[in-house]
């Protein structure tokens, strides 16, 4: 239970607290919708119990079920966990300037990928091989996307600053061997998202226009490569993710309209996964999708109502404020890159929301800083303006 446990909450009452003290007006938009989202979840887990599948068992030890009151109010804050980050930015956002919050999570997404490429450096393996030869660089694929988003939207927004250019530059660089290095393919897909957004933000029509053609040629120059990496990771476990959405698709049908619950997904992996038990005791209790983790946890209801949330922050991100300022601009368009691209990065792995069967609690800071940035760049849409 490191910092990143509590960061979101923390952060919300410190920003609260600021406020009341220099009796500034708060606004945080979308709190209806929070309330019916955890109404739902809680609902989820009450049904759980009073209608557990009699196939899956309920004791604590791995292989015989995990029904357990810990878990489930633990994945009741993991879903909480979200809405507080955005809370937390949205209100921080109206009481503090943003750019030192910005220089300072690019400064930790910076050190996290150094450590991570450090490691490969004492341990080089090529990214083609890595499963032939069981050894993966620790190179955090959540870290690499935010430092891509973060260094590239300041090349994006502020490119007549040209003093930011070789950092920046440098910067982005270094986040795209990572990510190639890494080899994880939830941080390339994360990573294209969140460029597209960018350039959409800065240049629209146009500027994707010139991006794809870019990434068109790039693709065609070194298509042999690519080829061999697709090939390679077809041949290898990641085709092993359909057989885990079917999975989770089989334990949301148990509890279609409310899901099995928060935070029961791994006992009915267990019963129902496609996969033998040994299989699924080495990993192969998650769906490797967060989005069918919420579907088959909470059922269609709460799934309906994560995306909503998503969908209403992404609508007021994607806005342009009548004289806002380019800082602001700047701000809201590395929100919605670092959203989209977690979103992204969640339909084939972990992120956006935090999961048991996933991440667990290592999974909360990536979310936190997703979710901050989002909640600070639509606190520039709102009455009370807030000042990057």
């Amino acid at each position: 239970f490191g910092f990143g446990t509590l960061a979101a909450p923390l952060f919300l009452s410190i920003g609260l607290a600021l406020a009341r003290q220099r009796r500034r007006p708060i606004e945080v938009p979308y709190v209806w919708l929070f309330v019916v989202l955890m109404i739902a979840a809680v609902i989820s887990v009450i049904n759980s119990w009073l209608f557990w599948d009699p196939n899956v068992g309920t004791s604590m030890e791995r292989g015989f079920g995990h029904r357990w009151i810990g878990y489930q109010v633990t994945a009741l804050y993991f879903v909480a966990t979200p809405f507080l980050a955005f809370a937390a930015g949205a209100v921080y956002a109206q009481v503090e300037r943003l750019t030192s919050l910005y220089v300072g999570v690019l400064m930790s997404v910076t050190v996290t990928t150094v450590v991570g490429l450090w490691t490969w450096w004492h341990n080089p393996v090529n990214p083609i091989d890595v499963y032939l030869k069981g050894a993966r660089p620790n190179i955090n694929p959540d870290a690499t996307l935010f430092l891509i988003v973060l260094s590239a939207s300041v090349l994006v927004w502020q490119h007549r600053r040209w003093r930011l250019w070789a950092p920046a530059l440098a910067l982005l660089i270094m986040g795209v061997v990572a990510a190639f290095l890494s080899y994880a393919l939830n941080a390339w897909l994360g990573a294209l998202g969140a460029m597209t957004v960018l350039i959409w933000s800065r240049w629209r029509a146009r500027g994707l226009c010139a991006w794809f053609a870019g990434l068109g040629l790039a693709a065609l120059a070194v298509q042999e490569t690519l080829g061999t990496i697709v090939a390679q990771r077809l041949g290898g476990n990641d085709i092993d993710r359909i057989g885990l959405w079917h999975s989770a698709l089989i334990v949301w049908s148990k509890s279609p309209i409310i899901g099995v619950g928060a935070g029961n997904l791994v006992g009915y992996m267990e019963r129902f996964s496609v996969f033998s038990i040994a299989l699924v005791l080495q990993g192969y209790q998650q769906a490797h999708n967060i989005f069918l983790e919420l579907l088959a946890e909470l059922g269609v209801v709460g799934l309906a109502l994560f995306l909503t949330f998503l969908g209403l922050v992404i609508w007021r991100l994607r806005g342009q404020v009548p004289g806002g300022s380019l800082a602001a601009q700047h701000f809201q368009a590395a929100g919605l890159a670092m959203v989209v691209g977690s979103a992204l990065m969640a339909v084939v792995g972990s992120g956006i929301v935090p999961t048991i069967a996933s991440a667990g609690w290592e999974g909360i800071p990536p979310v936190v800083v997703c979710w901050f940035f989002a909640g600070a760049g639509v606190a520039m849409t709102l009455r009370t303006r807030a000042t990057a």
